[in-house]
């Protein structure tokens, strides 16, 4: 069709988002695939089926592309966390618990197309945001530690548990469980630790 273009008509006037976007989803393609180590600018501009001086324009480079990337699907990440586990932020304990769970599912779900699993464990850990992850966490775990708080004697440091969650959800989505009952039971074996003695 005439003043078609891969998204849109006439591609001087598209959407920088929509277009940013398309890369982004040809990026995580190529990087799924391939790996990170081995994603280059031609590789994401094939796979995107446009050429490399469109890519500069919404990119300054390959790792700007990537760090894109995964600021994006962090945000989808814990969006994903915080819908699946609304149903819990009465119960903290649980909450935590459950947002660990969700890692697990995630990568069950996800097993050949995780950031940060497969050809790329290890490797993404220079992209993640370490303020865009606070803020989600924050997001997360602040108003329900509140509540908790005023229900129970029971004190943590949260932001260290916040650090630790991280930690934990890292290592689930590369060495993910066998299932959730074995997760759920070294969580619960943790948990106890701080209601003995």
């Amino acid at each position: 069709m005439a003043g078609e273009t891969r998204w849109g008509k006439r591609s001087r006037h598209d959407d920088p988002d929509q277009a940013r976007n398309h890369i982004l989803s040809a990026t995580y393609k190529v990087v799924t695939r391939k790996g990170v180590d081995k994603t280059t600018i031609s590789e994401i501009a094939k796979q995107a089926k446009v050429s490399r001086p469109t890519i500069y324009r919404y990119f300054d480079s390959r790792d700007d592309i990537i760090q894109n990337l995964m600021n994006k699907r962090q945000g989808d990440f814990f969006e994903g966390m915080y819908e699946a586990t609304l149903p819990y932020r009465n119960d903290f304990p649980r909450l935590v618990e459950e947002m660990l769970c969700f890692a697990l599912n995630f990568n069950a779900q996800n097993p050949t197309s995780d950031l940060v699993s497969g050809p790329n464990i290890g490797r993404m850990s220079a992209y993640f945001s370490g303020n865009q992850t606070d803020d989600h966490f924050s997001m997360m775990l602040d108003e329900p530690y509140r509540k908790y708080r005023e229900k129970t004697s029971n004190v943590v440091d949260l932001e260290s548990l916040k650090g630790f969650i991280g930690a934990m959800i890292i290592t689930i989505r590369i060495a993910p469980y066998k299932n959730h009952e074995t997760l759920r039971n070294q969580l619960q074996a943790i948990m106890a630790l701080g209601r003995t003695g």
